[in-house]
This record gives C-alpha cells, structure tokens and sequence, in this order.
C-alpha cells in the first residue's frame, strides 16, 4: 500500500465530504431538512438537522407563528452559508426509529475541523496479516499479491 495510494484515498474522501457539506446546505436553503436540535459537548457544541425528507418533521413555530418560522428559516441560511464556506461540516449521522438526522459543526461551533484521515489503516493490515499469518495456513505471497492491488 503505496503512500501515493494512501493520499488519493484521502482525497478521495475529502472531496466525498465536501459533497456531502455542499448536500446538506442544499437541503437546508430547499427547506427539506432544518435545526432540529442542539448537542452541547464539553468546549462546543454541534447541531442536528432533520426534516419529512430524512423520516423526521420539520421544525416549525408555535401554532404556525411567522416570527418563529422566519427565525427558523435565517438560522437554517446561516448553517447552509457556514456549510458552503466550510466553516462547519458534517461531522455525524444520528439513526433513530423510522428517521436520521445529520450532526454538523466546525471551529465557530468550539470543535475542531474533521480532516480525512487514514492514520490506522496500515497498522490495521498489518494486525489482520500477522493474526492470519499466525492462526492459518496461507501462503504469503497471497499477501504481497493484495498490497499491489
């Protein structure tokens, strides 16, 4: 597993994230999904978005207040600008009964930027090669043949 490999399978994920980002913004300024909630972690906090398009209701005012809604609706423009921006990303997936809601936040939100990374990734093949080499009989050049690939 070649480190040229390695960093295209970063960037790969990075821009599979950034999709991702660019999606959920969409969703936010399209009204199918809007901040459903508030995860506080100790030095920052993330927020949740749902709506009827991830199996969840929309969040609306108080017996359809307007106020309400247009307050809704300009913090659900701000998290899709910060999501465009990349200042917050996506950073979970929260799965629930019959619904799913993503989680984003960022450094404006007190948490630090989610980098693609693939740092275990060696030292897991590695592991799984030494536990098969050990426990069954296989040839090793079976090995060397997966590492090209």
């Amino acid at each position: 597993m070649g480190n040229t490999s390695i960093q295209r399978d970063i960037q790969v994920i990075a821009s599979l994230q950034r999709d991702l980002n660019l999606v959920t913004a969409f969703l936010l300024l399209s009204g199918q999904i809007t901040i459903v909630g508030v995860f506080v972690i100790p030095g920052g906090f993330s927020v949740s978005l749902s709506g009827p398009i991830f199996g969840g209701s929309r969040l609306e005012g108080k017996c359809g207040n307007r106020v309400l809604n247009a307050f809704i609706d300009i913090i659900d423009v701000i998290i899709a600008i910060l999501l465009i921006i990349d200042e917050i990303r996506l950073v979970s997936v929260v799965v629930g009964p019959g619904r799913f809601s993503v989680d984003v936040s960022g450094p404006i939100f007190g948490e630090e930027v989610n980098e693609p990374t693939l740092p275990l990734l060696r030292q897991n093949y590695n592991f799984f090669h030494q536990i098969v080499s050990n426990h069954f009989n296989i040839d090793p050049t079976l090995f060397r043949k997966l590492e090209k690939e």
